[in-house]
């Protein structure tokens, strides 16, 4: 049963500090059926990254306390005012400008976007992402292109160019692919670079297959994990940022 926002609002103050205020791994899933229908996700796990920065200032402050102390101190507050469990839906259409509510070619991806949160305290963890549900191949990719297109008319007015990424898909009864072209890269020298390189520092960026049908090799994509129908792709996210690093893939079933 789906938790209510509103009622836990004092108890996720601590839950969307860390949402707006961290850099964290980011993770994309992509359920795959036979006929070219699936599920993509994407989300980023708040927490580990929350702790990692976390742990970077403290130890600045407090050059001579150990590891152990820092992080047992990080934890605790962390998960001080962490409720049991958290599985929301968050209501963004007061964010969506009217010009895209108001286009239908626009609206028919919004319609089926869907922005979660999900945690668990117990299992420390906190997902903060976006889910869509495609009918095809060819309706992910116009899904993506719509992101694409919005992440670019609307990045002007935080500071710094933002990368911009061309998400090319293939399908067929065997095969799956990802074409990714970083058409604007991070400049490594930029300052503004500089600083997302020390925040993002050991942050990864993963992709993670689920297909219809058993893996019989994978011939693009750095694999982490192969087992059965499911492959997990891993990539360092600052190296993908600045374009050093592809995250093309290829895999066939």
């Amino acid at each position: 049963m789906k938790s209510n926002p509103i009622n836990q609002m004092k108890k996720l103050s601590v839950v969307f500090f860390l949402t707006f205020f961290s850099c964290a791994s980011i993770t994309e899933e992509i359920y795959l059926n036979a006929d070219g229908s699936g599920e993509y996700l994407v989300y980023s796990d708040v927490i580990s990254s929350t702790q990692s920065m976390m742990m970077g200032m403290m130890s600045g402050m407090y050059p001579d306390a150990s590891e152990d102390s820092l992080r047992q101190i990080v934890d605790e507050q962390i998960w001080a005012e962490f409720p049991a469990e958290i599985d929301s839906i968050i209501d963004f259409s007061g964010r969506v400008p009217d010009s895209i509510k108001n286009d239908p070619a626009k609206k028919k991806y919004l319609d089926k976007m869907e922005m979660f949160m999900k945690g668990s305290k117990a299992e420390r963890y906190l997902n903060s992402g976006m889910r869509f549900s495609f009918r095809s191949i060819e309706d992910l990719q116009g899904f993506q292109d719509f992101m694409n297109e919005n992440q670019t008319a609307t990045s002007g007015g935080m500071g710094m160019e933002m990368p911009s990424v061309n998400v090319k898909y293939s399908f067929d009864a065997n095969s799956f692919s990802r074409v990714s072209d970083m058409e604007i890269k991070m400049d490594e020298n930029d300052s503004s670079m500089l600083v997302l390189g020390e925040l993002l520092k050991g942050s990864k960026s993963r992709l993670i297959l689920h297909l219809p049908r058993k893996v019989k090799s994978v011939s693009k994509g750095l694999v982490v994990d192969q087992s059965g129908k499911d492959v997990i792709f891993e990539f360092d996210l600052i190296k993908v940022l600045n374009g050093e690093q592809s995250t093309d893939v290829k895999v066939e079933f």
